[in-house]
């Protein structure tokens, strides 16, 4: 009996533990309509009075006092790729988590990485706009002057200045090459990485390569695909725009508006029957064949790996953001379905009914409730949440890093002061 009692006591003591194991972080996380903290890996951000900082998950400061400049239309602190864009001096400095600055440039603006590159404006004298691409190590892919840029498709005597032109004209390099586009023709062709023209200005519309094919649309509207080397492999076949190549499938909707996936031969592998798709990830996709029925897992060949329950809807910004359901999406035109990354990658994901959100694995089964505010970022099992509860004619809010378990990992508190 003795023993008993000892061992109902240990087990008691440890449940209580665990419950107060969360750990108070200090910071402002932001409002239920503007939430500003990221999670990556493991890493977090935070606003405090003297700016941003990066703590882990033992809920020590790793950087502190980060001043963010205005990227990508927003100020909050972007960590993805290990790196942030801060603000020194009047000027930008691409740093990693931990402080350390990343190359030796200052920049006038940047956009956020969305892949492994992205665009900066690097300080030049005046009368010039010197734009240079980098990677994810502050390192120079190529620097050049706009003037030159635009040259490339069009006599620069016809260019019609540069005053219009803005980082959002530069899209990554995918593949190794990227569009451009003349307004003078109001047409598109694609350029290496050196500057070189290797696709010619022909195209109404161009996406960037992926799985080494790329969406052109001609004069007509109708959209195919061309390969490296500018060849239309697939022909122009569809009205409506397809999707980027993901796992050698991508989606197209036929004219009834319905998705179905075609791969690289430009053979229907999967039929026009979803009202929604996403992009394939890893041999996988998420569907729905209309609004209201349960989502699906599928794998390549259209087969049902998984059905979700029913009124619960992924995550899925594919296209640009409207309004506060679309979020803050940098990542278009190369986001992939949080939920589907996350099912695949992780094992369970974050879906939504209405405007709240819960976790099911990739077998279907709820591991969270649809209970809580905001739900995002979901990995090694935990995840940036925030709940609200009304209690005692008041409400609470709840922000901070949750485990899949329900338990907070770590609570974010606002300072007194």
């Amino acid at each position: 009996m003795r023993n008993l009692l000892i061992s109902t006591t240990i087990l008691i003591f440890s449940f209580h533990s665990s419950i107060a194991q969360s750990l108070k972080v200090i910071g402002y996380p932001g409002d239920p309509y503007n939430l500003i903290t990221k999670f990556k890996n493991d890493y977090f951000t935070v606003e405090r009075n003297d700016g941003y900082a990066i703590i882990n998950l033992e809920g020590k400061t790793i950087t502190s006092g980060i001043k963010t400049p205005s990227i990508g239309f927003s100020r909050k602190l972007l960590i993805d790729y290990g790196t942030i864009f801060v603000e020194e001096g009047g000027k930008i400095v691409l740093k990693n988590i931990r402080g350390q600055a990343l190359g030796t440039n200052k920049y006038i603006d940047a956009l956020p990485f969305t892949t492994d590159n992205t665009v900066v404006r690097v300080p030049s004298p005046m009368g010039t706009w010197i734009v240079a691409y980098i990677d994810t190590l502050g390192r120079e892919i190529v620097r050049f002057d706009v003037k030159k840029y635009i040259s490339i498709v069009q006599p620069l005597s016809k260019s019609g200045g540069i005053s219009f032109v803005s980082l959002s004209n530069f899209l990554p390099f995918s593949n190794g090459l990227t569009p451009i586009r003349s307004s003078l023709k109001d047409k598109y062709g694609f350029i290496n990485k050196n500057l070189q023209l290797v696709i010619p200005v022909t195209f109404a519309k161009a996406r960037p390569f992926s799985d080494g094919l790329a969406a052109v649309q001609n004069d007509d509207g109708n959209w195919g695909f061309i390969d490296l080397k500018g060849k239309l492999v697939i022909p122009y076949t569809y009205s409506r725009e397809p999707s980027r190549f993901m796992s050698g499938l991508a989606a197209v909707k036929n004219k009834d508006g319905l998705k179905g996936y075609i791969n690289k031969a430009n053979e229907v592998v999967i039929p026009p029957r979803y009202e929604d798709a996403t992009v394939f990830y890893k041999g996988y996709a998420l569907v729905c064949e209309k609004y209201g029925t349960p989502a699906l897992m599928i794998d390549s060949t259209g087969k049902v790996v998984t059905t979700f329950p029913k009124n619960l809807s992924y995550i899925d910004n594919a296209t640009p953001p409207v309004g506060i359901s679309g979020g803050d999406n940098p990542d278009y035109p190369f986001y992939v379905s949080e939920t589907l990354k996350q099912l695949v990658d992780e094992g369970k994901g974050i879906f939504s009914y209405g405007m709240s959100y819960g976790l099911v694995d990739r077998y279907g089964k709820i591991i969270l409730e649809c209970k809580y505010n905001h739900l995002s970022n979901y990995h090694n099992s935990k995840m940036f949440a925030y709940k609200s509860s009304f209690i005692n004619n008041s409400t609470k809010h709840e922000y901070g890093i949750l485990k899949d378990d329900g338990e907070w990992a770590i609570q974010i508190v606002p300072s007194e002061f």
